[in-house]
């Protein structure tokens, strides 16, 4: 055939209402058609979609969609945007949960992994199967089973971020790797789907949202996570920009998830504090100071006594991300709990910058930046929750949180904005 005629026979089997190539399943409903008509952008699921890809016009109900990106809306380069493959991966990733593992089996794997043997009991966890092991041989553990879909390119680069805090700062209560005693610490499930297997140290304490919260709890929340990410500033990993939802410069795709919330308040609520990220973080995300940071620093990662910050734990959402989002991870959680939300925000921006001096651009996006990261917590959690409804408990346990956060940083946005330019000025 000439070559021309092969060209217009790929033009014509391209205009399809979906092409899975070198792929045995179907795209995610949550994930925009993209490329064909106005499809994409907010069109996701249902009647929504097909009337977007029939539209010839640049707007359906109101939106207007980038035809230029391969996934319809217009978002950062980094994480999303870099490869739609990658990205759907990611949400099969939370979207599928990871099959489960009986104490026995977690049992048999531990010993023949690690050498050790004990009592197990089953820990929760977003993707990994968890279990603590409170060893025969003295302390406590953690062996943690992979979701079968996990990259191990990522899982490596979370067991390298602990050895590098190890040795940069061995004074920072983080969980320590255990060395397997095989050359590959892999188990085969009963699907025949290979997990990676890893063990780190449990770390005791009580996590902070089973306590008050109070001011100088707060500070100590900012102090620790100033020198956390004070140690991370020179380390680098080859995965560190790798697909992941949870990363705040996903923060567009939140429009997706809008339906799942039930009344048209808080539908407006959400939208708001998207737009007002849209406005004031997006243009100048790019320029922001990035490096690897924590990325999930709630309230049920932060170990804590009645005074102070113990340890920190879960580093499974690590990414090379604008270093001051790992400041509004924890001051947005901070702004849902206690009673004095404008103190307690001052405290942990305080306390971070002890170690840490953040520029003037930096500190004008935090409020904006903190709504961004409430609205991810709500509208991630509710779609797993309606996917998983067996788990929505515990898929939803920041819910409270979050929408107490995302009212009291609505009432409170110019006072907390005046405090902010004040702060930076000084």
């Amino acid at each position: 055939m000439p070559a021309r005629g092969r060209v217009r026979r790929v033009c014509v089997i391209w205009c399809a209402w979906g092409l899975i190539i070198n792929h045995t399943g179907q795209s995610l409903p949550e994930i925009p058609f993209g490329g064909l008509g106005n499809s994409g952008y907010a069109s996701e699921g249902g009647a929504e979609a097909l009337d977007a890809c029939l539209d010839p016009s640049g707007d359906v109900n109101g939106l207007h969609v980038n035809r230029g990106h391969p996934m319809g809306a217009t978002v950062s380069s980094t994480g999303m945007g870099k490869a739609g493959s990658d990205f759907e991966a990611a949400l099969t990733l939370l979207e599928q949960p990871s099959r489960p593992v009986s104490v026995e089996d977690a049992t048999r794997i531990a010993h023949d992994i690690f050498g050790m043997t004990g009592v197990l009991s089953c820990l929760p966890g977003e993707r990994d199967r968890n279990f603590r092991l409170r060893s025969a041989q003295g302390g406590d553990y953690v062996l943690k089973i992979a979701h079968c879909a996990e990259r191990p390119d990522v899982l490596d680069l979370q067991d390298s971020v602990l050895r590098y805090l190890g040795a940069e700062d061995p004074t920072l209560a983080v969980p320590k790797l255990l060395a397997p005693h095989v050359p590959h610490a892999v188990w085969r499930d009963c699907a025949g789907d290979e997990r990676i297997v890893r063990m780190v140290t449990f770390l005791p304490g009580t996590p902070l949202g089973n306590r008050a919260t109070t001011v100088s709890l707060c500070a100590s929340v900012g102090g620790m996570l100033g020198r956390l990410d004070q140690a991370l500033a020179g380390f680098h990993h080859p995965a560190q920009s790798h697909a992941l939802l949870w990363n705040l410069c996903n923060a567009a795709y939140m429009h997706n998830f809008i339906r799942y919330f039930p009344t048209g308040a808080q539908r407006a609520q959400v939208s708001a504090a998207l737009a007002a990220f849209e406005q004031q973080v997006q243009p100048v995300m790019a320029t922001l100071p990035a490096q690897v940071i924590h990325n999930d620093f709630n309230v049920h990662n932060i170990l804590c006594s009645e005074q102070a910050i113990e340890g920190v734990i879960d580093f499974g959402d690590v990414i090379c991300a604008p270093r001051v989002q790992d400041l509004a991870i924890a001051a947005s959680y901070m702004m849902g709990t206690g009673t004095q939300p404008l103190e307690q925000f001052m405290a942990i921006l305080s306390g971070y910058c002890r170690t840490i001096a953040l520029t003037g651009v930096e500190l004008a996006c935090l409020p904006a930046m903190m709504g961004a990261r409430l609205v991810m917590s709500l509208g991630i959690s509710s779609w797993r929750a309606s996917r998983n409804p067996a788990d929505a408990e515990y898929i939803t346990r920041n819910q409270a949180i979050a929408w107490q956060g995302l009212a009291r940083l609505e009432a409170l946005q110019d006072i907390l904005r005046d405090r902010v330019l004040t702060f930076a000025t000084a």
